[in-house]
C-alpha cells in the first residue's frame, strides 16, 4: 500500500540549525524517504451482477475485431495501427517521458560536472570539478516519478490503441448500417413501385380510386427521399474512416463498397471479475503509475526541506616543465533556513496532487466496473432485440406475400391494407437492421470496456513482479 504522506508532518526536530560540518549531513542520510511501489487498495465485487462469479479471465481475444468476420475490418485495422495520428500522438508522448526519465535518472546519486580551461597564450591548465550530493534522496525520488510518469505513458500507447479500435470498428458498424439501410430502402422502393403499378392497373378496371393511387405515389416518394441522406451518411462514415487511418477523407485506397452483411459480433462466454480490470485495463494501469509518480514528488518535496552538500575544487597543471601541481577541493553546506514556510507548502501541494492522483485512480477503476456491467446489460438486450426483430421482419414478409394474393385473386382486401402491410415491412427491416447495429456496438463496447486489444501483458511498474 502506498505511504499515505500527511501534509504538515515536521521534518525538523528542534527547528532549524546551522550543521558542524559535512559528516553529520552525510549521517543523516538514512532519514531519506523510502520509495513507494506497491498499488493502492480497493475493494471490489467478486462477480458482475448479471452473471455467476467466474474467476477465470476471457479467452484469448487480442484481436477481437477478426471475430465479426469481416476482412475488410481487418485490413483498416492493420492500416489504422501504422497509420493512426492518435496513436501516433501517444508514441511520441512516451519517448518524451523516456527521455524525461533518463535524463532523471542521471541525477540520481549525484550531479558532477567537470571543466578544463587552457588554451593559446596560457602556461597552465586549469580543471573544475563541482559534485552536488543527493544525501536524503530528493533527486532518487524525482527520478523514480519520471520513471513512473514514462511507465504511465507506455500504458497511453497502449490506451489510445484501444481507443482507435473502438472508433474504428464503430465507424465501420454504423457503414456497414446505413449501406444496409440503402439496400432495403431500395429494395423497399422497388416493391412499391410495383405496388403502384399494380394500383394503375386496378384504376382502370375500376377496383380502385384516385385515393388509393394517391397513397401508393406517395408512399414511392416517401422511399425515393430517404435514399440520398443514407448515401450523404455512406459517404461520411468512409470519410471517418479514412481520418482514423491517417489517410486524407476521399483517398482511403480501400473498397468499402456494401458487403451485403452487417458485422455479426461472436459471443463471449466469460468476462472474469471485477478484480481482472485493474491489471487488464490500460487506463487504470496509466492512473496507478501517475499516482505512483505523484506519491514520490511528495518525497522529493519533503527532502527539499533537509541540507544539500555540494564538493567543488580545482586543479591547476603547468603547461611548461617548471612549477608543480595546485589543487584543492572543498564542501559546501546548503541549508534552507529562511524558505521552510516555502518549502512547507510546497510538500502540501504535492500531497494534495497525489491525493488527486489517487482518487483518479479510483474513479477510473469504478468507471470501469460500470463501463463492463453497462455493457453487459445492453449486450443481453440487443441480442434478444434482434431476434424479435427478425421474427417480425419473418411475419410481415408473409402478410404482404400474402396480402398481394388476396388483392390479385379480387379477396376481402383494399389497397390500403396493402400499403399498410408494405409500411409495416419496412419498417420491420429497419427496426432489424438497428437492433443488428444496437448489438454490434454493444459488443465492441463489452470488448473495449474489458480491456480486449492489446497485450495481455504491458509494462510492468518498477518493484511490482509482472502480472
Amino acid at each position: 500500500m502506498h505511504e499515505r504522506h500527511r501534509p504538515g508532518r515536521p521534518l525538523w526536530v528542534g527547528g532549524a540549525r546551522i550543521l558542524g560540518g559535512a559528516a553529520l549531513a552525510l549521517a543523516l542520510a538514512g532519514c531519506a524517504v523510502a520509495p513507494v511501489q506497491d498499488r493502492p487498495p480497493i475493494s471490489l465485487p467478486d462477480r458482475y451482477s448479471l452473471l455467476a462469479a467466474r474467476p477465470e479471465a476471457p479467452p484469448a481475444m487480442a484481436q477481437w475485431w477478426r471475430g465479426l468476420q469481416d476482412p475488410v475490418l481487418n485490413q483498416l485495422v492493420a492500416q489504422g495501427l501504422t497509420g493512426s495520428v492518435s496513436l501516433a500522438e501517444a508514441r511520441a508522448r512516451l519517448r518524451e517521458a523516456e527521455a524525461l526519465s533518463r535524463r532523471a535518472g542521471n541525477l540520481t546519486a549525484g550531479n558532477a560536472t567537470l571543466s578544463v580551461d587552457g588554451g593559446e597564450g596560457t602556461d597552465s591548465a586549469t580543471a573544475g570539478l563541482s559534485l552536488l550530493l543527493d544525501p536524503f534522496g530528493g533527486r532518487r525520488r524525482a527520478a523514480e516519478a519520471a520513471q513512473a510518469r514514462a511507465q504511465a505513458a507506455r500504458y497511453g500507447v497502449q490506451d489510445a490503441r484501444l481507443a482507435l479500435l473502438s472508433e474504428l470498428t464503430r465507424a465501420y458498424v454504423d457503414l456497414r448500417f446505413f449501406q444496409a439501410s440503402l439496400a432495403e430502402q431500395r429494395r423497399d422502393l422497388a416493391s412499391r413501385r410495383r405496388t403502384l403499378t399494380d394500383v394503375g392497373t386496378l384504376l382502370a378496371q375500376g377496383s380502385a380510386t384516385q385515393l388509393d393511387r394517391i397513397e401508393a405515389e406517395a408512399l414511392v416518394a416517401e422511399t425515393r427521399a430517404r435514399i440520398p441522406d443514407l448515401e450523404a451518411r455512406i459517404a461520411q462514415a468512409g470519410y471517418r474512416i479514412a481520418t482514423l487511418l491517417g489517410t486524407p477523407a476521399g483517398a482511403l485506397g480501400i473498397d468499402l463498397r456494401a458487403t451485403g452483411r452487417q458485422p455479426v459480433p461472436p459471443a463471449l462466454h466469460t468476462v472474469g471479475i471485477p478484480a481482472d480490470l485493474v491489471r487488464r485495463r490500460p487506463d487504470i494501469a496509466q492512473a496507478e503509475r501517475l499516482f505512483a509518480a505523484a506519491v514520490s514528488e511528495v518525497s522529493a518535496a519533503e527532502a527539499a526541506r533537509y541540507p544539500s552538500l555540494s564538493l567543488s575544487g580545482q586543479i591547476v597543471t603547468p603547461l611548461s616543465g617548471g612549477g608543480g601541481t595546485a589543487n584543492g577541493l572543498t564542501a559546501g553546506l546548503v541549508l534552507p533556513l529562511f524558505n521552510q514556510p516555502g518549502l512547507a507548502a510546497g510538500v502540501d501541494a504535492a500531497q494534495a496532487r497525489a491525493d488527486q492522483a489517487y482518487l483518479q485512480w479510483r474513479g477510473s477503476v469504478l468507471s470501469a466496473v460500470e463501463e463492463v456491467e453497462t455493457a453487459l446489460a445492453a449486450i443481453a438486450g440487443s441480442r434478444q432485440a434482434v431476434a424479435g426483430a427478425a421474427r417480425v421482419v419473418a411475419l410481415n414478409t408473409e402478410a404482404l406475400d400474402l396480402s398481394r394474393q388476396l388483392l390479385d385473386g379480387s379477396g376481402d382486401i383494399t389497397v390500403l391494407d396493402l400499403l399498410d402491410r408494405e409500411r409495416n415491412l419496412s419498417q420491420a427491416r429497419s427496426t432489424l437492421s438497428q437492433s443488428r447495429r444496437d448489438y454490434a456496438l454493444n459488443a465492441i463496447g463489452l470488448y473495449v470496456a474489458l480491456g480486449l486489444g492489446v497485450p495481455e501483458t504491458g509494462p510492468t511498474p518498477a518493484g511490482q513482479a509482472a502480472p
